[in-house]
């Protein structure tokens, strides 16, 4: 089966498969989709015991974690985190593995997620998609983002109106991690019960999206000494490298689908839908789109995938980001 989340929900809630893959780019919803495989799997008190995580595969701890027994509990989950699985894992591993799947075993529910794509004509997969379920979790709707704002307010015991709610998302995206982080910040400086419009604009210092806008427009324009200087800026503002990177990676990820969109004549409100961005993003989107040729901006995402590498063993991001600015420029 190919689910979305909610799909994911409905059938978690009722039984669970043997496997599953969780991929994409809305990562809160992936970690939300593990904590429900948990509570279903995973008795009480024994879920340490239970659950197996595995982050740098080999052949030996992905067999070991497969044959091993649950402890006072019905079942096991294996989690595995590794995008390189499929380069680390011998052929035999990977073929004893779609075994296990294929019998249905009981005992191990095994769970892969991965990161915003997956190759659907590898055999592991698609013997997935028969008897498990490979769940693709993409960025909300700003709709969708919209509602989840309401929804962690409330978490927090307080209340936002609706255009206070659509003021967040405009400026922060459509990212749950980011709108939750922010959310924080909202509710920790307010002291009414409501989230007020001037607190939200108080606290948003800078507009990240339209920075991001402006950056990866100088980029196309190859205007170096002005992306760096944008760069700069939300650096200045306490904006973390890593979050800098991710929505430079979403930008450039959109622009690449707005160019194979564009080809298809598709009108504003179906090219809306299908990137997911606010309608009145559309027009920006289109001209930006039209400063990049298709070959550089998946050579700029790469770049950018390149460069979450560097940050994660950087003690500089700031470094690693001026030059990935630099290379994407030249």
């Amino acid at each position: 089966m190919n689910l979305n989340y909610a799909e994911f929900l409905e059938i978690v809630n009722k039984s669970f498969l043997p496997a599953y893959v969780f991929y994409g780019e809305e990562r809160f919803l992936i970690d939300e989709a593990v904590k429900k495989l948990k509570n279903k799997l995973l008795t009480d008190g024994t879920d340490i015991m239970n659950l197996s995580i595995i982050e740098n595969v080999d052949d030996k701890n992905v067999i070991d974690s497969l044959e091993t027994l649950p402890f006072m509990s019905d079942h096991r989950l294996i989690l595995i985190k590794d995008d390189e699985f499929f380069k680390k894992l011998n052929d035999s591993t990977i073929n004893n593995i779609i075994k296990h799947i294929e019998d249905g075993d009981t005992n191990n529910c095994i769970a892969f997620i991965f990161g915003d794509k997956i190759d659907m004509r590898k055999k592991l997969f698609k013997t997935i998609s028969k008897v498990g379920a490979i769940v693709n979790f993409e960025h909300l709707k700003y709709e969708e983002a919209v509602n989840y704002v309401g929804f962690f307010v409330r978490k927090y015991g307080k209340v936002i109106k609706k255009p206070v709610a659509e003021y967040i998302v405009k400026n922060i995206g459509v990212d749950l991690y980011r709108l939750l982080n922010e959310v924080k910040k909202f509710v920790s400086y307010s002291n009414d019960k409501e989230i007020l419009i001037d607190d939200v604009k108080f606290l948003i210092s800078s507009n990240i999206s339209e920075s991001v806008f402006r950056l990866v427009n100088a980029i196309g324009l190859k205007q170096e000494s002005t992306a760096i200087y944008v760069l700069n800026k939300m650096i200045a503002n306490a904006e973390n490298p890593i979050g800098i990177l991710a929505m430079i990676g979403r930008q450039f990820r959109i622009l690449l689908k707005a160019k194979y969109f564009l080809k298809q004549n598709l009108d504003r409100k179906e090219l809306q839908s299908r990137l997911g961005i606010p309608y009145f993003s559309i027009n920006d989107i289109i001209e930006q789109s039209k400063r990049f040729e298709e070959d550089d901006l998946i050579d700029a995402y790469e770049l950018c995938v390149k460069c979450d590498r560097e940050l994660k063993l950087s003690y500089d991001g700031n470094v690693v980001l001026e030059s990935l600015i630099r290379k994407l420029c030249n």
